[in-house]
């Protein structure tokens, strides 16, 4: 049983509120990690339709919960009404997406080869394959998206898509929104007919349940988004086991800009303006938000679009005390660097909100100071003075990100920069903002380490494939055969048999 509670705290005061919520033991997570495995062979034998039925059904819950979601998320994060309401229109449109994808069984990848005695150079054997799901997936809830990246969020809809059972890590910052959500869950769940402990949830502040859900032998698999620190332990502890599994985790990134002389003296208000924006959006804890941006020419008119804006700011707080202790604390000692100006917003001195500030420097001094070249989370970005001549330096030097944008006048073509920055990002921006996360299916949410732990996306239907493996079957008759892969292929979905592909 669980000795210890807490409660959830509201960022606009930073006091206490609510209910009491059990801190749960090491018993208690096990067997949450338990009883989800105990689901595993199941669940992963549903057809497409069950399946996709389910998460049609978790949609609809949770639509029929958004007010009281977004009545309890507004009091826990500190996030305005509205960019909750978008988040949980995203979060259903992403279960309805995963829905249509599922039926179709393109997921599946089945692959036949039919039994060929002349096959060159040796007789080739009866051969079937397709994706089967990868086991119980371990889900750890992020601070920053109540939502979109917590109990059914991305990581948990892509696996339940999968076909895969879900122990969840509720974050601490949003109990209640964690507990109604996964109470939606649960009923979309025994409306289907479905065993509850397919979804399973623990609650808690104690570092140790990470370690222990992270260590248990029966997850397979780990789905995180985050910050670098936790997602590399995630990986460290996955590699610590006897059996290692893999990590697919999301850990931030600096998401850098860069601006040409010639756009710069095309629209340099404009820019400013709507990259002061991106950066200060959701009081700039968003994994995508704007952290560098290099001015490759004059910057005067950019800097006096950011000083306007300023101006005009409205207060919204960090989502917790230790994420605005740690953007007070770096802040302040960023401001102490001799050379660099400093952009400083007048907010209220209440709870976690904190003021937004952006640094302004040279090439010369950032290369110094390389403090300034880290993830900053809080409404704060760092504007470099350089000329275009040091970008190709600036890229080459950089580590992975989630995203890289570039800004050039009109009619300006620059595929030097395009295909540089490619090497870096897993998704590039032309003339526009990286925030903003479209659920679809060409998007990557996704790049080279440290902005991920593998390569693949946690947004968008391609987020499946991390929780599938292939598995082929050899010499096997129809009785002994998934429904995906037998002769009669009696979910009529689209395979691919000795090279043709088709409903055959």
């Amino acid at each position: 049983m669980s000795l210890q509670s807490f409660q959830a705290v509201n960022p606009v005061d930073g006091l206490a509120f609510g209910a009491q919520y059990p801190e749960q033991g090491h018993a208690e997570v096990m067997s949450a990690v338990a009883r989800a495995a105990s689901t595993r062979d199941s669940f992963a034998a549903l057809s497409l339709s069950e399946r996709a039925n389910l998460l049609v059904a978790i949609a609809t819950e949770v639509e029929n919960l958004r007010s009281q979601l977004v009545t309890i998320a507004h009091l826990e994060t500190g996030l305005p009404e509205a960019r909750i309401n978008g988040e949980i229109s995203r979060t259903i449109v992403q279960l309805q997406l995963f829905a249509t994808m599922v039926r179709t069984g393109v997921h599946l990848g089945a692959t036949i080869d039919l039994a060929d005695p002349d096959y060159k150079p040796v007789a080739r054997p009866d051969m079937r394959k397709m994706n089967l799901p990868i086991g119980v997936v371990a889900v750890f809830g992020a601070s920053n998206f109540p939502f979109a990246y917590s109990v059914i969020g991305g990581d948990s809809a892509s696996a339940l898509a999968a076909g895969c059972p879900i122990v969840v890590k509720a974050h601490p910052s949003h109990p209640g929104t964690s507990l109604l959500t996964f109470q939606a869950v649960q009923s979309a769940l025994q409306g289907q007919g479905l065993s509850p402990d397919i979804f399973t949830m623990v609650q808690g502040r104690s570092p140790e349940i990470t370690h222990w859900i992270a260590l248990a032998e029966e997850v397979a698999a780990i789905g995180f988004t985050g910050s670098a620190l936790v997602g590399k332990l995630l990986v460290d502890l996955s590699h610590s086991r006897s059996v290692p599994i893999p990590v697919f985790a999301e850990m931030g990134s600096l998401n850098p800009i860069f601006i040409s002389a010639a756009a710069l003296q095309e629209r340099a208000r404009e820019m400013g303006e709507s990259l002061f924006d991106s950066a200060t959006l959701g009081s700039g804890q968003f994994c995508t938000k704007p952290g560098l941006i290099f001015l490759g020419g004059a910057s005067e008119e950019f800097i006096a679009a950011l000083h306007s804006k300023m101006n005009t700011v409205g207060t919204q707080p960090l989502l917790n005390k230790g994420i605005s202790e740690r953007y007070n604390s770096t802040i302040s000692e960023l401001s102490k660097h001799p050379g660099v100006e400093t952009i400083v917003g007048k907010v209220p001195d209440q709870g976690f909100i904190v003021q937004p500030t952006i640094f302004i420097l040279d090439y010369q001094l950032y290369k110094a100071n390389p403090e300034f070249s880290h993830e900053h989370f809080g409404p704060t970005t760092v504007v470099i003075k350089c000329k275009e001549s040091d970008f190709a330096e600036i890229i080459a030097n950089s580590e992975g990100q989630l995203t890289a944008t570039l800004h050039l006048a009109q009619g300006e073509i620059r595929p030097e920069l395009v295909t540089s920055l490619s090497g870096i990002a897993g998704r590039l921006i032309l003339n526009g903002a990286p925030t903003g996360v479209s659920v679809s299916a060409a998007q990557n949410h996704g790049g080279p380490w440290p902005s991920s732990s593998t390569h693949t996306t946690s947004v968008g239907t391609d987020a499946i494939y991390r929780f599938l493996r292939p598995v082929t079957f050899q010499g096997f008759p129809d009785e002994l055969l998934p429904p995906a892969l037998a002769s009669n292929n009696p979910e009529k979905i689209e395979r691919l048999v000795n090279g043709v592909r088709g409903l055959n």
